[in-house]
């Protein structure tokens, strides 16, 4: 069992600087102030770098100038003077930095166990404890200030693997980086779903937007064999279910919900069964969710289920925030959607429902400007995509059955509309033969 603090090895990193001030910049790399335990030699070291950064000479001559005393009363030229005294060589400043460090982060670990000791005894609903104590380890800062900056040259050292990795997929015929939705047409456009990525899908009612999150979960799930959270605050585990096996399957979904399936499509039932009986999806249907327990299952299922390709969020609207100001509170989610994606290491495709005015306008295919209650979706999100059907506005329309992905900001790709076959009856959106409607058509003046 180790010391949570080490008084040698803080005297250690204040005396090297002492004995060898040109050694200031290296050694305080990574090592804030507030990693030292003592107070006096936490003020000892600021002192030696504000003198540092402004360009003055360090001894203990300077320091006792700047500041007379220390902490605990201490007369700054003594203290200093004995630290330096008593230091016998600068050769192993940087081993003692890393003590300080260390043990910096074994007081953090033991402050969080305390506190995480404290939550438990809160009266409060064990999710929100296990949210508290998951935040509390999480926030554990194990990288000082390295990695803050890095030289492009060493970016570059490493980036060399991710080309030759992209160099591989290429002469393998393999055109897309990310995860694939199951529409070739829309995979060219967004080059595949990467991690990191905050993917917005928006539409206006009974346009299909569950739908085509499913049909992406299930593709990734089913064909793909990786782990998918669905977060589903609008509808039930068994409404999901009856979609994906009528989209796997290709079953009607009325004969699912009627019963009649068993002896119409009993084939296709049980295939879709079997398929979906080992696929690596899980679905949680709570319908209060927060932000903070959304990320709590996210961790625990990224933990249990060994890694995580994608979460499904539907849909933001139905999120609670602290009812302050709903605005505000949709900012505030959307931030933290953007940071639960880079956390997890996955995309996370977000449903979001839009405001009415695209129904005022002639063309009523929407715009960023439609997206609902806050304009942090639209600055926060990598991909924005609306679902579309032209036949929801004009049943005698000659698009009937086409569904409309309008791709309407994109970082890493194309903008455009993807189009595809809507099957509604069979809960899915299927390819349409090698179509994309150039962007020129999408406008934001109207």
């Amino acid at each position: 069992m180790i010391e949570l603090h080490s008084l040698e090895a803080e005297h250690g990193v204040i005396g090297a600087m002492l004995i060898q001030p040109h050694l200031i910049d290296v050694i305080s790399e990574g090592l804030s102030a507030d990693a030292f335990a003592y107070p006096e030699n936490a003020d000892l070291y600021r002192l030696i770098l504000a003198l540092h950064d402004e360009g003055k000479p360090v001894d203990v001559i300077t320091l006792a100038d700047r500041r007379e005393t220390l902490s605990n009363d201490l007369m700054t030229l003594v203290y200093a003077a004995e630290i330096q005294r008593n230091t016998p060589s600068a050769a192993n400043a940087r081993t003692y930095a890393a003590i300080v460090r260390d043990r910096a982060i074994a007081r953090q670990i033991a402050d969080a166990g305390a506190r995480i000791t404290e939550v438990a005894h809160e009266q409060a609903s064990v999710e929100d404890k296990i949210a508290q104590a998951q935040a509390l380890a999480l926030g554990l800062d194990i990288s000082g200030s390295d990695g803050e900056c890095q030289m492009v040259g060493d970016i570059l050292a490493s980036h060399i693997e991710i080309l030759q990795a992209r160099h591989d997929r290429s002469v393998a015929g393999v055109t897309i980086d990310g995860l694939s939705t199951g529409i070739p047409d829309l995979d060219v456009n967004v080059q595949g779903m990467k991690a990191g990525q905050m993917i917005v899908v928006a539409g206006r009612p009974a346009m299909g937007k569950t739908t085509f999150a499913m049909n992406i979960a299930a593709e990734v799930a089913v064909e793909q064999g990786k782990p998918v959270l669905v977060i589903s605050l609008e509808m039930s585990k068994e409404q999901l279910m009856d979609r994906l096996l009528a989209a796997v399957g290709g079953i009607p979904l009325p004969s699912l919900k009627d019963g009649t399936c068993t002896h119409q499509s009993p084939m296709e039932l049980a295939a879709a069964a079997l398929k979906l009986r080992d696929a690596p999806i899980t679905v949680s249907d709570v319908p209060v969710m927060t932000m903070p327990r959304i990320r709590s299952i996210a961790r625990r299922q990224k933990h249990r289920m060994g890694g995580m390709a994608l979460i499904v969020i539907d849909y933001l609207g139905l999120v609670e925030g602290d009812g302050s100001n709903r605005v505000e509170d949709v900012t505030a989610m959307s931030r933290q959607i953007k940071l639960l994606a880079r956390e997890i290491g996955c995309p996370v495709m977000v449903l979001s429902q839009l405001n009415r005015s695209c129904e005022s306008r002639p063309d009523k295919r929407p715009v960023l400007s439609d997206l609902r209650e806050s304009g942090a979706i639209e600055q926060d999100a990598d991909i924005v995509m609306f679902v579309y059907r032209d036949e929801v506005y004009h049943p005698n329309t000659q698009d009937a059955g086409i569904g409309e992905i309008l791709i309407r900001k994109n970082r890493d790709g194309k903008i455009g509309t993807v189009l595809t076959a809507f099957q509604g009856e069979k809960s899915r959106f299927v390819p349409l033969a090698n179509y994309c409607r150039p962007e020129a058509e999408a406008k934001e003046d109207w």
